[in-house]
């Protein structure tokens, strides 16, 4: 999976992949910015392509490439924003050679889904949701995460710190509340129940707040921001 490339001197161009069996690396593609280059075409950004690296000093050398049948994904703001989620964050995942259970066919199911998806949020919040239990980052849903009660049905608030929702007792009487349609779903995507996500009928007000949800939880964890994730909010906040 090609997560991200950049430009480097004349004419090459350095990719980094995420790969199955040996987590992230760095490649250089030789001369694929000329435009007699037969490599150039296959390595775009969020294409699925099986490779054959040569070792160089400092990065593997890409030699022969193929681009594997996947659909595309459209280059509309909304998609792409997202595609670039998922990718940035599956980078910040990972490290060079040491790859991490699941987290290449996750990231692989989550652009494929992107492409064909009529929501395209579905795809990245359900891509979140498992990368942050990958981490061990899952928030508690099932009890209040201050005091371990358990939670009634209805809205609750939602604490990063605390690491989940709260409790009437534990929580800040002006804090505003997930609803229980959210919290219902959130519980589907940790429980990684795929089918029955698929199936849930998702209003653009319960995204809105599965979406708050998840980056609030992922920007509390990381060392530091990620930049779509901030683009991404500003742009809602904007339309």
């Amino acid at each position: 999976m090609v997560l991200r490339k950049l430009d480097y001197g004349d004419s090459d161009r350095i990719y980094t992949l995420l790969t199955k069996e040996h987590g992230k690396l760095g490649a250089i593609g030789r001369g694929v910015r000329k435009t007699t280059s037969k490599l150039a075409a296959a390595l775009e950004i969020y294409s699925q392509v099986d490779v054959l690296l040569a070792h160089g000093r400092n990065l593997d050398v890409i030699a022969q490439v193929e681009r594997k049948r996947k659909p595309r994904i459209e280059a509309d703001l909304a998609r792409t924003s997202r595609a670039a989620l998922i990718a940035e964050l599956a980078e910040r995942m990972s490290e060079d050679r040491h790859p991490i259970d699941y987290l290449y066919d996750l990231t692989c199911w989550a652009l494929d889904e992107l492409a064909v998806d009529p929501e395209p949020r579905r795809a990245s919040a359900y891509f979140l949701a498992v990368a942050l239990d990958l981490m061990g980052y899952a928030p508690q849903l099932a009890a209040c995460a201050r005091c371990n009660v358990k939670l009634t049905a209805g809205a609750h608030p939602f604490s990063a710190p605390a690491g989940g929702f709260l409790c009437p007792a534990c929580a800040d009487p002006a804090e505003p509340a997930v609803s229980s349609g959210a919290i219902k779903v959130l519980r589907v995507m940790f429980a990684r129940d795929l089918d029955l996500y698929r199936r849930l009928r998702l209003s653009t007000a319960i995204m809105d707040e599965v979406d708050d949800t998840l980056a609030d939880q992922l920007e509390y964890h990381l060392d530091r921001r990620l930049n779509t994730l901030r683009f991404l909010r500003r742009m809602r906040a904007g339309s």
